[in-house]
């Protein structure tokens, strides 16, 4: 059975029964009236513990108030629910603390003991996901050894550099993570210490205590945001492109420019790749711009109108454009002179000089259309497209045959040999 703690006398908190007595005819009180009610106005948070003097003729007449025993026993039950928020929520971050210590391991690696078949301990090295990045460089340089030294060591570089702020990043959550449980403890500790005060403590604590609880739930939110927006994952992914630099990463990002005479399909080619499904065509003013993952790669597709007085602005697209899509309606065999002179026009722009060309010979499906070999032959691209990579491939928009036939002659000029996803 919990007995109550004497009551502090009034005198120490309210206004002397001399200063608070409006009225000549009231009763003199005792010298000490027992604090039996808490006032509710904002005003009167700092100081809310009254007697009933003070409550009928004192400073805290006429405000709202309530019995002080009912008043410590909601600030009680308020501070146990908060107390198992804070369970839970401490739950929540040693969980996630554990995860991060796991894929800290996971990355560096280390050294355990194992017993061999006739029961004897000894020490071996796990190798972590760091030095498997490392090794998978390494393997890629092997063959290439000297001549590649340099470029070797500027790539394991590039890998370092990433698992160092990778880890730098990761221990950084480990010291905010211990941060927060320490501040959770604290919140806890001082709860604790609440609940064993007298009522009128407990009272005084409920502004402290409500601020308490405020700052600890902006921190559950932000926690939840944290956990639910970033994805543990000690994997470091490495794809090597031709030019042997190395990329670090779930996809490599291409810039691609699709470009053409109005009315060729380029839209149309877009939309297929993107959402799979045919798009009645549209003449384009301006451009579009989409967003195509293939493989491990993700394309940025732009497709940039084809009206006559659209390709002057053209030249605005090519800055770090990796491949230019030229796509052309092999039905209209009386516009493929001015296809060619468009595509003469691409090719001598210094901006374009290193990007892939692949052009889609579009609805080869319709009867009498060029097919291949024959546009190749008209355009004279051997000649034209001497000297840079280049492909042409047949096509249809509609059903999408061939484009994805396309991307993959995108992908192995991007990609080195070896490491390009089938997926």
């Amino acid at each position: 059975m919990r007995t109550r703690a004497t009551q502090p006398p009034c005198t120490a908190l309210c206004v002397p029964p001399t200063c608070v007595l409006s009225a000549p005819s009231s009763p003199t009180p005792p010298a000490h009236w027992p604090n039996t009610f808490v006032c509710l106005e904002e005003a009167c948070q700092s100081g809310p513990l009254m007697c009933c003097v003070c409550k009928e003729y004192g400073k805290h007449q006429g405000h709202k108030h309530a019995v002080l025993e009912t008043e410590a026993n909601q600030i009680r039950a308020s501070i146990l629910d908060m107390a198992h928020c804070i369970r839970t929520f401490t739950e929540e971050v040693s969980e996630y603390s554990r995860k991060l210590v796991g894929i800290v391991q996971q990355i560096e690696g280390g050294e355990q003991i194992v017993e061999d078949g006739v029961g004897m301990a000894h020490t071996e090295h796990v190798p972590g996901t760091a030095e498997s990045a490392r090794s998978c460089v390494r393997a890629y340089f092997a063959d290439l050894h000297e001549t590649l030294c340099r470029q070797e060591e500027m790539a394991l570089s590039v890998v370092d550099a990433h698992v160092r702020e990778r880890l730098i990043w990761l221990r950084q959550q480990q010291e905010d993570m211990t941060i927060l449980l320490s501040q959770v403890s604290t919140a806890c500790l001082h709860c604790e210490k609440t609940l064993q005060q007298d009522d009128c403590r407990v009272v005084l604590a409920k502004q402290e205590i409500n601020c308490l609880l405020e700052t600890l739930q902006k921190q559950q939110h932000q926690f939840t945001e944290l956990a639910d927006h970033i994805q543990l994952d000690a994997g470091i992914p490495v794809t090597f492109t031709k030019d042997n630099r190395v990329h670090i990463g779930p996809k490599m990002e291409i810039r691609v420019v699709t470009l053409g005479l109005d009315g060729a399909g380029k839209t149309t080619i877009l939309f297929k790749l993107k959402q799979d499904e045919f798009m009645q065509p549209i003449p384009t003013i301006g451009f579009n711009v989409e967003t195509v993952e293939y493989k491990n790669l993700k394309f940025t597709i732009w497709d940039v109108g084809g009206k006559h007085k659209l390709r002057p602005l053209w030249k605005h697209y090519y800055l770090n454009t990796q491949a230019v899509v030229f796509v052309i309606d092999s039905c209209h065999r009386d516009r493929l002179m001015e296809a060619h002179s468009e595509l003469a026009k691409l090719l001598t722009e210094k901006e374009l000089r290193d990007a892939l060309l692949l052009i889609f010979a579009n609805k080869q499906d319709v009867p009498g259309a060029v097919s291949v070999e024959e546009m190749t032959e008209l355009l004279s691209l051997h000649k034209l497209c001497c000297g840079r990579s280049w492909h042409i491939q047949g096509c249809d928009a509609r059903s999408g045959m061939g484009l994805h036939e396309g991307l993959d002659w995108l992908s192995r000029q991007l990609v080195a040999a070896g490491v390009l996803d089938v997926a």
